[in-house]
């Protein structure tokens, strides 16, 4: 199973994904990044971004709230 690594840009703070999470494809690994995103936004984080890379490192979705 593939492993995906989201990593969360809020502010000027970056926060990593460095152990990532195994997911069966890329559409479950950008419904698990826009979970993530709804989650920041109901906790306030307004002006959070998400970036989905594989792990090979490949850019698969962005999201910004």
């Amino acid at each position: 199973m593939p492993r995906y690594h989201f990593v969360v840009r809020v502010y000027d703070h970056t926060h990593g994904d460095p152990e990532g999470v195994d997911l069966p494809n890329h559409e479950a690994a950008t419904e698990h990044g826009h979970r993530i995103v709804r989650e920041l936004r109901e906790d306030g984080y307004q002006n959070a971004a998400l970036v989905v890379h594989d792990e090979t490192g490949q850019l698969i979705h962005s999201i910004t709230s």
